[in-house]
């Protein structure tokens, strides 16, 4: 199934578009990319699984203690598309969703490489 268009914003890397979406659920925010085609090979990347999810002015973010929040921009949806296909990514291929985890400034591979 692919990422609603309404819903998700478009993203050109590489000569590549994509589309992409973050998605807030059960305490911690998912960042859903898929080629822009709507086939293939989802990315899940899951930020945050113990931090407070805040959105301020339409923007998603999450706080880390007091002051520290990471601002999902479309300039990080970039570089987390491109570390990913470093890792094994590849959007036009068939399979379930390669998920990741975002520990810190590293990608974490949970499940589906």
């Amino acid at each position: 199934m692919s990422l609603s268009k309404r819903k998700s914003r478009i993203i050109s890397v590489d000569s590549t578009e994509y589309r992409w979406s973050p998605s807030k659920d059960s305490g911690y925010m998912v960042l859903v990319v898929q080629h822009i085609n709507g086939k293939g090979r989802k990315l899940e990347i899951i930020i945050s699984d113990d931090k407070n999810i805040v959105i301020e002015n339409g923007s998603y973010s999450i706080e880390v203690g007091d002051s520290n929040k990471l601002i999902i921009t479309p300039k990080l949806v970039e570089l987390m598309i491109r570390d990913s296909k470093k890792i094994g990514w590849n959007p036009e291929a068939m399979g379930p969703p390669m998920q990741l985890t975002l520990d810190g400034e590293k990608m974490i591979i949970r499940r589906g490489l």
